[in-house]
């Protein structure tokens, strides 16, 4: 299989374009093989993918209709490490690691539109489905002390612009329900939840009133988390799931997923930084919540994650343990349905037709991917360790998916074998993430 060639150093190679093959995308204004797309002016391709190239900062663009790299690229920010789709698929959101900013790339126009200054890393942010409001955790923004860094940074990800940052102490990861009304918001030193209310602004400073939720069970006893990591809502936003993420994660308990009654919320002052209580409906002891896929219109959620076993593979390589559950969300009483899964710890999570993929790091001499077919029939490990897996995405017009692995670019049919083309698919450089964008 013709596979991306990356070299991994941090002084990496420029940009090869075409890597000397023949490459009709770049020869003729539009390409007729593989698109003729008017509104797309610099590609005018009918399917793209997008790749994320570490150390020259640009996107790289797969042809996705003949499984081939184009020499058309886009410059981000300095490293870019992974790409988020905006809910409605317009905009391609870009975290470069190395600048602390996020670029916004109007899939359409195929030009950045805005670039947001963070202020810091981030490893979390979502944005609103019209595209208006964005909100990134930065757990090292600068509030003029360095006893309190940390904030949600506020911006806009049509053009990126921001907003005054909602001032946060260690803000790591978040989410937003689904009315686009709250963030609850977890940080990088412990394991309590916080709810940021956007439809109220604190009393003094006019931006977001945020509170810390003191948890308790509907019998008023107190409920602890396990370094949260990730929470999803349900449709109406009544109920917010915590993954806590445990061992794998740093937390001294193990791995639960805990159903927070939103509604139950009811802060009587509107001074940041105020205890409220929370009513923790139930709690599901699960192997592994590190990720997770939250399914409205069945009230299925899936999670993935380890428990913080670790073993020695056939190798010589430490490794943790790797779980996958289906928890129905509709019944309290239920027992999550679990399957092994390969080994590693930080999970990314993909649905891809019936199934799911399932990409870890630090897999030892196992692949670092593993498919999970439905209902949990059985989870394969697929036979070839490449590397971490840091990127998995499925082409919509072909089936096809993409994978980088190890820093370099594969791509499979959806039961996991390794497929190969006639063209060209080598990248030079390290690539970190892949997206399908039409």
């Amino acid at each position: 299989m013709k596979r991306v060639l990356c070299v991994f150093a941090l002084l990496g190679a420029a940009l090869a374009a075409g890597c000397g093959s023949s490459d009709t995308t770049s020869q003729t204004k539009y390409n007729t093989g593989s698109g003729n797309e008017s509104y797309k002016p610099t590609t005018h391709l009918l399917h793209r993918a997008l790749v994320t190239n570490y150390y020259s900062s640009v996107l790289n663009v797969m042809d996705a209709t003949q499984n081939r790299l184009t020499s058309y690229t886009f410059a981000v920010g300095t490293l870019p490490s992974y790409m988020q789709s905006s809910p409605d698929g317009t905009l391609t959101l870009v975290n470069n690691s190395g600048a602390n900013t996020i670029s916004s790339f109007n899939n359409s126009q195929e030009v950045v539109k805005g670039t947001v200054s963070l202020g810091g890393y981030t490893q979390s942010f979502v944005t609103s489905t019209d595209n208006e409001s964005g909100f990134a955790a930065v757990p090292n923004y600068s509030n003029g002390t360095y006893r309190d860094p940390g904030a949600v940074v506020r911006f806009n990800p049509t053009d990126g612009s921001t907003l005054t940052q909602v001032q946060l102490p260690n803000a790591e990861y978040l989410g937003m329900d689904t009315a686009e009304k709250h963030l609850m918001v977890f940080t990088s030193t412990d394991s309590l939840a916080y709810w940021v209310d956007l439809t109220n602004n604190d009393a003094s400073t006019g931006v977001p009133v945020w509170y810390q939720l003191s948890l308790k069970d509907s019998s008023g006893n107190a409920v602890t988390l396990s370094r949260p990591t990730a929470v999803y809502f349900s449709s109406d936003s009544t109920k917010a799931y915590v993954l806590s993420c445990g061992p794998e994660c740093g937390g001294t308990s193990a791995p639960t997923v805990a159903v927070i009654d939103t509604s139950s919320i009811s802060p009587s002052t509107t001074t940041s930084g105020t205890v409220v209580s929370a009513t923790v409906t139930n709690i599901w002891s699960v192997k592994g919540a590190r990720t997770g896929i939250i399914d409205t219109t069945n009230n299925i959620l899936y999670v993935a994650g380890s428990s913080g076993t670790t073993s020695t593979d056939s190798g010589g390589y430490t490794v943790l343990d790797g779980w996958f559950s289906s928890i129905n969300l509709a019944s309290t009483t239920s027992t999550p349905s679990t399957i092994a899964i390969g080994p590693g710890y930080n999970r990314i999570l993909r649905k891809i037709g019936s199934n799911f993929w399932v990409g870890a790091r630090n897999c030892g001499v196992t692949s670092c991917l593993t498919i999970v077919k439905s209902g949990l029939a059985s989870a394969t490990v697929l036979s070839t360790a490449n590397g971490n897996a840091t990127g998995i995405t499925q082409c919509t017009n072909t089936g096809d998916v993409y994978t980088v692995e190890g820093g370099e670019f594969y791509f499979y049919n959806t039961s996991g074998t390794a497929l190969t083309s006639e063209y060209q698919v080598n990248v030079t450089g390290q690539i970190t993430d892949v997206l399908y964008i039409d």
